[in-house]
């Protein structure tokens, strides 16, 4: 394996909205370099009150870069040196850690894997820990227990 790079989530290393590749990179890496990617989740609407963690970089990501009508916040763009469009590039994910002791997740009708399964729209907020996660509905509209197998 490569070099080890680090990118952590903040104003001038994430966007809100898609995976585009008109976006400059914020890291270049080299093949077979592993990075590690610190993520955000979330709009100031969302965010959870009371006894959350909130990471200070999702609240200066907030107040610095203007969110867009549609997406995520999204870290990156990482290039792999070398690579032109139509090479088939190969991602392993080594490795998930929480960040923070929090999850939510918005269900809109018939934006979904499975469109008969969300017929309503909802939100669903969780706490999470090390090693499990528990649904609380958190000023929720809608609150559903996660499948067993999460």
């Amino acid at each position: 394996m490569g070099r080890h790079h680090e990118l952590h989530a903040g104003p001038g290393t994430v966007h809100w909205g898609i995976f585009d590749a008109s976006l400059p990179p914020v890291l270049e890496i080299e093949s077979g370099d592993a990075v590690t990617l610190h993520c955000l989740s979330g709009t100031p609407e969302v965010l959870p009150h009371g006894r959350f963690e909130i990471l200070p970089e999702h609240l200066e990501v907030h107040e610095k870069v203007p969110p867009e009508p549609v997406g995520h916040i999204m870290t990156g763009p990482v290039a792999v040196r070398g690579a032109v469009p139509g090479d088939v590039l190969e991602v392993r994910i080594l490795d998930v850690q929480l960040r923070q002791d929090w999850g939510w997740n918005l269900i809109r009708p018939w934006r979904v894997l499975c469109p008969r399964s969300s017929p309503t729209s909802g939100s669903f907020m969780s706490r999470w820990t090390a090693s499990a996660w528990s649904p609380s509905c958190l000023g929720a509209s809608t609150c559903r227990s996660p499948p067993s197998s999460v």
